[in-house]
């Protein structure tokens, strides 16, 4: 565990930042002296043969009305609260990066940390949402009601993974200061549902509401203005961001590039602010050589070659721009050919960040359990520098070997937090071999964590270099 800074005063309140993290159901660590809250009502318990699976399903489409799974959890809070209570659920299209408020299944409650009865409110609510219900199930409300991931108070929870409990958002413990507030989710929680729970189709459970119908208007007498809506917290900041590994665009399911065909597309997994992208570009299927270019246009000025064999796959790794998280493919002129993108880390700002490879040096072989995470050094090992300075993030080459049960095997920074990307896979049987990236954390650590039993080989192949 990480020191905790020295605590913060506003006008008479009293913050307390904490760092820890780990597996635990129910809230961050409660604060101390806090007053008193109320407790949301229990929900009938769901027929206990009733399995909830919880998937991750990042928003694809902007349809920002508010769904019946977002209108429940307002009412709840308004209900346990306080009609006065501020929530948020839609958000405008073209606001900010990928947000699932822009499918109406996400919801913002401004709740400040700073305030103790807010603190006091925020925890007493998660502690009902995330403990168990009144038939005994692990996280029953939360399963209940499709909780996809919530953001509170510097740290991330995910309902589809979790055994990992709480984990550090975006660096927040080393940003105290007021102005990371919003960045850090300290002046509201953030609770994205899955499609089931955002529709109110979670078997067993008691119906959602629709949303109401509009009524007209009626003059009120003036009352102070509502604050507005939290900024996007997913707004970057300048900087390389590592990512693992994430599937930005296959081709297969469109057929492959004709020749000479020039293809936008939109790559999952990269912020719309990032102005470039470290990508795995795999060519397959082409019936001659030739030369691939992706980039924001078809020029060297604004693309990135990649040369394409015949016939046999070929992957290559390169730096490429994108503008809002899109790129141009074009197809050799002379061939067809299908492309696989794999996203490993994009960069927000001016200047790119630059990805050297290297000879392969080993960094850890061996056997994980299911649930087993190992810390491991990177910074000054083979030719990775010593230097912070000189190196952000980590290059490897993942292969799992299966042993009977599919998986993820992932790489993040200590001190940071794994944010969910496939990354790794783990095959039910056989080898698979992957690159991932990973930012470097805390005294120049990594974790390797793996969601089921496997033998892991991960070898530095490169890193990224301010």
């Amino acid at each position: 565990m990480v020191a905790a800074p020295s605590s913060a005063v506003q006008g008479n309140l009293t913050w307390q930042p904490t760092t820890w993290t780990g597996p635990a159901a129910g809230p961050p660590v409660p604060g101390q002296g806090l007053p008193p809250a109320a407790t949301p009502a229990p929900l009938p318990p769901l027929p206990p043969d009733v399995p909830v699976t919880i998937e991750y399903e990042p928003q694809t489409t902007c349809e920002d009305s508010p769904k019946p799974g977002a209108l429940r959890l307002e009412q709840i809070i308004k209900g346990t609260y306080g009609s006065s209570e501020y929530t948020w659920i839609p958000r405008d299209c073209d606001q900010g990066g990928r947000s699932e408020h822009k499918e109406g299944r996400a919801i913002d409650w401004m709740v400040d940390v700073r305030d103790p009865q807010d603190r006091a409110n925020a925890e007493a609510f998660l502690a009902w949402l995330l403990g168990p219900d009144s038939a005994g199930r692990p996280y029953g409300h939360a399963l209940q009601l499709g909780i996809m991931y919530i953001g509170w108070h510097d740290r991330f929870w995910r309902g589809y993974d979790r055994e990992r409990g709480w984990t550090e958002l975006k660096g927040c413990f080393s940003k105290t200061g007021k102005k990371y507030d919003n960045y850090c989710h300290r002046n509201h929680i953030h609770i994205s549902l899955t499609w089931a729970g955002a529709r109110g189709e979670i078997p067993g459970a008691a119906p959602a509401p629709v949303a109401p119908a509009p009524v007209p208007a009626e003059p009120v007498q003036p009352t102070e203005p509502q604050p507005a809506p939290p900024a996007p917290p997913e707004a970057a900041e300048e900087g390389f961001y590592g990512i693992g590994s994430a599937l930005g665009y296959e081709s297969a399911s469109l057929g492959p590039l004709q020749p000479g065909e020039v293809r936008t597309v939109a790559l999952n997994g990269v912020d719309p602010a990032a102005t470039s992208a470290l990508v795995a570009v795999t060519t397959r299927e082409a019936d001659r050589k030739g030369r691939l270019r992706i980039g924001t246009g078809t020029d060297k000025s604004n693309s990135a070659a990649v040369k394409v064999p015949k016939r046999g796959a070929r992957t290559v790794m390169r730096t490429v721009p994108v503008s809002g998280g899109a790129v141009q493919i074009k197809a050799p002129n002379k061939s067809p050919v299908q492309v696989r993108v794999d996203v490993l880390g994009y960069t927000v700002g001016a200047e790119p960040n630059k990805a050297k490879g290297l000879p392969p040096t080993g960094l850890h072989k061996g056997r994980f359990k299911a649930g087993e995470v190992k810390v491991v050094k990177v910074r000054g090992v083979g030719r990775v520098p010593k230097k912070k300075k000189k190196v952000t993030a980590v290059i490897l080459r993942v292969t799992t070997k299966g042993r009977g049960e599919p998986g993820r095997f992932a790489a993040y920074p200590v001190g940071g937090a794994d944010l969910g990307t496939p990354s790794a896979p783990i095959p039910v049987d056989g080898k698979y071999s992957s690159l991932v990236v990973s930012d470097i954390g805390e005294k120049g650590l990594i974790a390797l964590a793996s969601s089921a039993k496997t033998r892991a080989n991960i070898k530095i192949v490169g890193y990224v270099r301010r």
